[in-house]
């Protein structure tokens, strides 16, 4: 198993929790739109991603997409949670001039490869979806 995160104080705090259950979990910090300069190579069964694909610049979200897609076995699942495409009202400038929501769509363009299986609104105040998506066999 393995996890990524960009935040060192996440991966800190992962790491932590990871030691104190007992759990043998490789924390890797870095960029998850460029796995192929962490030691990352897979093939993986599962993939989760919480916020994550919403966080990521517009331009940088094919090579997310291509980076998972490398690394997923066949039938592999992606779990992610995201916002809706309507704007959040984000009071963080720099944030919302780059950061989007995600909708089916934009999923099935980006996965090639991957089938969108099932799109279930979140239960937030604002918009929010879990989508799963599964890797072609």
């Amino acid at each position: 198993m393995a996890a990524v995160d960009l935040i060192d104080r996440a991966v800190d705090q992962a790491r932590e929790k990871a030691e104190a259950a007992g759990a043998a979990v490789r924390l890797l910090h870095g960029d998850a739109t460029r796995l192929d300069e962490l030691d990352a190579p897979g093939p993986f069964d599962l993939f989760f991603d919480l916020s994550c694909y919403c966080g990521i610049p517009l331009h940088r979200r094919d090579a997310y997409a291509a980076g998972l897609t490398h690394r997923a076995a066949p039938g592999a699942r992606l779990l992610m949670f995201g916002y809706g495409p309507e704007p959040l009202g984000n009071p963080i400038p720099e944030v919302t001039s780059w950061a989007a929501g995600v909708t089916p769509d934009e999923l099935r363009a980006r996965f090639a490869g991957w089938e969108l299986l099932d799109v279930t609104p979140g239960t937030n105040s604002v918009p929010t979806f879990w989508f799963t998506l599964r890797r072609d066999a």
